[in-house]
């Protein structure tokens, strides 16, 4: 496990004891600089309130990794049709609609899938879909985005 991903571990912990998910964290070292960019999330909606929250969780430890270098930080929402990045961020997001789109398949072509995730694994999610659920292989998807659109349905 390298610094940076047992700081992301370390940080998604104490904010998940505050009831927010660590969904990216990006952190660097520039000449004399030191700045880090973090994604939350927020069951209950992700605003101004929660990202001062994770920033006072944050930035303590962030002075304690960069040592004597001040570092900056950045807390942000994910938006509203955030692109699904990694395996993880498909549990952070459970209950939310989805739009995913495929990858080419020779029987059913390149088609996107509209969605709300019910539930996600290792190796794949299952989506509940106007036909149905609908299970898939994290190798089928091509591409996912939060799906803002249709979030009331």
């Amino acid at each position: 496990m390298t610094e940076s991903e047992a700081l992301f571990d370390e940080l998604a912990s104490l904010l998940s004891g505050a009831g927010l998910a660590l969904v990216e964290l990006n952190v660097g070292r520039g000449r004399g600089s030191a700045q880090a960019r973090a994604t939350i999330y927020a069951p209950d909606g992700t605003g101004t309130s929660e990202c001062a929250k994770a920033h006072r969780i944050i930035y303590p430890r962030l002075q304690a990794f960069f040592g004597s270098q001040e570092p900056t930080l950045e807390v942000a929402s994910p938006g509203i049709d955030r692109t699904l990045r990694s395996d993880r961020e498909w549990r952070i997001f459970a209950g939310r609609r989805v739009r995913i789109l495929l990858k080419e398949d020779a029987t059913e072509g390149r088609d996107w899938i509209s969605g709300r995730i019910e539930r996600a694994g290792d190796e794949g999610v299952v989506l509940a879909t106007d036909k149905g659920e609908r299970a898939l292989r994290f190798d089928e998807i091509a591409k996912a985005k939060l799906d803002s659109t249709r979030e009331g349905d």
